[in-house]
């Protein structure tokens, strides 16, 4: 490349916008000319014009790449889709299994009977110590993360544990060691405490069921004892 080729593309790299295509306009008509008055003479193999028109096209694919990794930096990228108002309701409304994590509150029953039940199968070996656990929470809305904390889970028996924890509005994503389990609340859903009940045996799935602490006052004196002093949550953060 000559000297004033060269001296172009320094005055180009740092230049606006604007700047750049006005000077690049200019040398497109520049590039024409040299074409017009190198055809009426014996054409040069390496010109000053071809360089010029090479170094125009350079950067106009320059501007043409930016502008398109642009767009796709302005995009949204799209989030996990939300399911619907009567997908979450048709969720909510299937039968008690021990894959589903949020209950309704009309299932606590099931949910205690099941507890019980563990409780009081003398095949299952019991847990070596009390010690509890702590889960994590994240709650996001479209992507965003809008709020975490953390909740204690109280061992119960036979590798069973018992906490408490509210939900938002949004996807809650909980996890506890290395499991993780999602739960989807509607925007109309106001935040609500929920009873956690984890069942951790060892080598073995783990199963997180939710169900509205406020469902526990229905159930009167049937209240059993280890559901009466539930742990709460250890931490929040905004």
């Amino acid at each position: 490349m000559s000297k004033s080729t060269s001296t172009i593309a320094g005055l180009i790299e740092p230049m606006g916008a604007v700047a750049r295509a006005a000077l690049l306009i200019s040398l497109w008509f520049f590039a024409l000319g040299c074409n017009v008055a190198s055809a009426q003479s014996e054409p040069a193999a390496d010109s000053d014009a071809d360089r010029l028109r090479g170094l125009l096209l350079r950067y106009q694919s320059a501007d043409e790449t930016k502008a398109s990794e642009k767009a796709l930096d302005e995009e949204t990228w799209p989030s996990d889709p939300l399911p619907s108002e009567s997908e979450l309701a048709a969720a909510l409304n299937a039968p008690y299994s021990v894959e589903k994590v949020l209950l309704r509150a009309d299932e606590l029953p099931q949910l205690l009977a099941a507890v019980e039940s563990r409780l009081s199968n003398q095949s299952i070996a019991d847990r070596r110590n009390d010690a509890s656990l702590i889960g994590t929470i994240q709650i996001r809305q479209r992507g965003t993360l809008v709020g975490s904390s953390t909740y204690s889970l109280k061992h119960i028996g036979k590798h069973q544990f018992l906490g408490q924890t509210e939900l938002g509005q949004g996807r809650n994503i909980l996890g506890v060691a290395d499991s993780q389990w999602e739960v989807e609340l509607p925007a109309t859903k106001s935040p609500e405490r929920y009873l956690l009940v984890l069942i951790a045996p060892p080598r073995q799935d783990w199963e997180l069921h939710l169900v509205p602490a406020s469902s526990a006052t229905a159930l009167g004196n049937d209240v059993p004892q280890w559901l009466r002093e539930p742990s709460t949550e250890a931490s929040a953060e905004p």
